[in-house]
């Protein structure tokens, strides 16, 4: 009975070690100093990446990688810069972009959320709704192992279904930075439309979104 409950428990121990590194950038974070400013971390993939509420920052939409030796999320430029958030285990805070962040609380989260919905509710309606609308079709699943290599220019560059921005077939969204396969290209009432794989995902994308990395 001892021998399996400390087995269990050895089990339970590395789970969470294994599972407790780049799992600490997740959730919304808001500054120590000014609540209302907040960044947003969303896992795609292997990659991190994040935005801001009230708050810019260079290094928004990018993919960011977890070094567990720096206890940090690291961000490529791409020109050679390279920024980081780095998380303090004793605080329990992330320090980068020039501030401190703690978890957010439930309470200063629904004040911005609410604040977010009354502001849209003022703006115009968009021309094509379909467009900010991700479709529920469910993206086909392949290999990316061979293809050329395409690096993302945009931030929220979706990938449709099919080549065609008037139907409601988006699949998800990729930013800039992001690399992709691409396994073929075509040309549709003359805009170029390149068909790409990201992490086992394939669907199309636009031309003036992906270069040749």
């Amino acid at each position: 009975m001892k021998r399996s409950t400390i087995f269990l428990a050895t089990i339970a121990l590395l789970f969470a070690a294994c599972s407790g590194n780049d799992a600490k950038f997740e959730g919304v974070w808001q500054s120590v100093n000014d609540p209302s400013k907040q960044i947003i971390f969303t896992a795609i993939g292997k990659s991190i990446t994040f935005e801001t509420r009230n708050m810019t920052s260079p290094i928004q939409g990018l993919p960011g990688k977890f070094n567990k030796e720096a206890n940090a999320l690291e961000f490529d430029q791409g020109n050679g810069t390279k920024s980081s958030l780095v998380y303090v285990d004793s605080t329990k805070h992330i320090l980068g972009l020039g501030d401190e962040f703690e978890r957010a609380t439930s309470i200063a989260q629904d004040k911005t959320e609410a604040s977010e919905a009354a502001a849209e509710e003022t703006q115009p309606a968009p021309a094509e709704k379909t467009e900010d609308t991700p479709s529920t079709i469910a993206p086909t699943k392949g290999s990316c192992d061979k293809g050329d290599i395409l690096v993302i220019s945009g931030n929220n560059v979706r990938v449709r279904n099919e080549p065609d921005i008037s139907k409601q077939n988006i699949l998800f969204q990729v930013h800039k930075g992001y690399e992709v396969v691409r396994l073929g290209d075509k040309k549709v009432d003359g805009q170029k439309w390149y068909k790409v794989c990201y992490e086992g995902n394939i669907g199309w994308v636009s031309g003036q979104y992906a270069a040749k990395k």
